[in-house]
């Protein structure tokens, strides 16, 4: 049972001390101004946004990497599905686009079946469905974050929208990507773990059109016993196999392999340091100081396999009432960033998952010692980590921040305590105030 996923009950008359009461006042002028100030940098942002790409003259860079997935689309629908994944074809279908020679070819590296979605979108002129590619999946972000914050709290019925404020949200919009989705996938997961393990299967079997990023789910899924999610994730991933060979044919995986050795020689293990700052794995920032690249390898396995045995033990040490998918699925995406080395910086936007989870908990039992500052340097690391003046040795900062984050959520986990399901006690941990220390 986890201690977020029981319906808040309306507490009995208790007595709260005084320092409890200041502290729940001082919460929640702070949520709030945090709410505002958040929702105020998300819209300042989405008006520069349609400024810039309205008032230009020239096909803009702002969310350029979109030019990849419509023109990736638009070959589909004209049964050139091959095509995507062979440079010259892709890239010349790019320069009709925009008629900038002057820019590099932007690759795509997905699997085919995202092609089937690409392709929807490129039905539409490149700047609608742009639009609407941001517009559904900052929707679908929003809502699977509002849902996996805990409902009933007194002080953070509107925490959910601090997330849009969350600087990877601006990071993902500039380039056109897609965090959003990937965090979506990952949230709706969390929510549906528990009670609806079918509909969690399916999000996180959809996640295999970015297959970095869920390297590590078989493996978590198993060790949490989540046997019914597992087969659905699996099914779900098999039936996107089946319907991408029968939309382009058997021919179009050889294409699309080839594609992931030209991804991993070209854009990973070349060292290009332009592109290297956009890493935000290990291996990037071995790489981006001029490591060598078996240090880069070595360096990025130690951390995977750290981080992966760190999720199993927690898993494995629950006491059995702190069951929770919410948890487990938060855990994961904390595990993430240090499971594969490509990994750029738009992704960190998934990190608004356990984020948002340790958040949740933090506001419903209180903040144990560390969170507090966990929770607002992962927050700001996305922007801090791009300033030298915050992290002159380049990439530090948001991988510390992500260590901190997995550690922090590991150990909610594993706690463990037991957690009153009703009475009193339970009313009064639900309304104390959390101490941020």
């Amino acid at each position: 049972m986890s201690t977020i996923d029981p319906p808040l009950r309306n507490a009995a008359p208790f007595a709260v001390p005084k320092s409890l009461r200041e502290a729940t006042r001082l919460q929640t002028v702070l949520l709030g101004a945090g709410v505002v100030v958040a929702l105020i940098a998300f819209l300042s942002f989405a008006l520069m946004w349609v400024e810039w790409q309205t008032t230009t003259q020239e096909f803009f860079t702002v969310s350029g990497d979109f030019v990849s997935f419509w023109t990736a689309g638009y070959l589909a629908l004209e049964g050139r599905a091959i095509d995507a994944y062979r440079e010259m074809p892709h890239y010349f279908e790019q320069l009709a686009l925009h008629g900038d020679t002057h820019r590099l070819y932007v690759a795509f590296f997905y699997p085919p079946f995202f092609l089937l979605l690409c392709a929807g979108f490129a039905l539409i002129g490149y700047f609608p469905a742009l639009c609407l590619w941001l517009g559904t999946t900052l929707a679908f972000y929003a809502l699977a974050l509002r849902a996996l914050l805990p409902k009933g709290l007194r002080h953070g019925d509107h925490a959910w929208v601090l997330f849009l404020g969350y600087p990877a949200v601006m990071v993902n919009a500039g380039f056109g990507q897609n965090g959003y989705l990937s965090t979506a996938l990952f949230g709706g997961a969390a929510v549906w773990l528990d009670r609806r393990p079918a509909m969690a299967g399916i999000c996180l079997g959809c996640l295999a059109y970015k297959p970095q990023l869920g390297l590590i789910v078989p493996l978590a899924l198993a060790v949490a016993g989540r046997w019914r999610c597992f087969a659905v994730a699996a099914a779900t991933v098999l039936l996107l196999v089946a319907a991408a060979t029968v939309a382009f044919g058997v021919d179009i995986w050889p294409p699309f392999l080839a594609d992931m050795g030209v991804a991993r020689r070209d854009w990973l293990e070349a060292p290009v340091p332009t592109y290297l700052t956009f890493l935000v794995t290990i291996f990037g920032a071995v790489r981006l100081h001029d490591g060598p690249l078996v240090l880069a390898y070595a360096a990025q396995a130690a951390a995977a396999v750290l981080a992966i045995a760190l999720l199993v033990r927690a898993l494995l040490q629950r006491a059995p009432n702190r069951r929770s998918g919410r948890a487990e699925i938060a855990a994961i995406a904390a595990a993430v960033p240090f499971c594969s080395p490509f990994m750029l910086e738009y992704d960190l936007v998934i990190l608004a998952v356990p984020m948002a989870w340790l958040f949740g908990e933090g506001l419903r039992d209180g903040f144990r010692r560390g969170e507090g500052a966990t929770l607002i340097a992962a927050y700001f690391a996305p922007v801090l980590f791009k300033i030298p003046a915050f992290d002159s040795a380049l990439k530090c900062s948001v991988i510390l921040a992500a260590a901190a984050l997995l550690a922090m959520v590991l150990r909610r986990l594993a706690a463990t305590e037991t957690q009153p399901n009703q009475g009193a006690d339970s009313s009064a941990r639900g309304n104390a105030a959390p101490v941020l220390v």
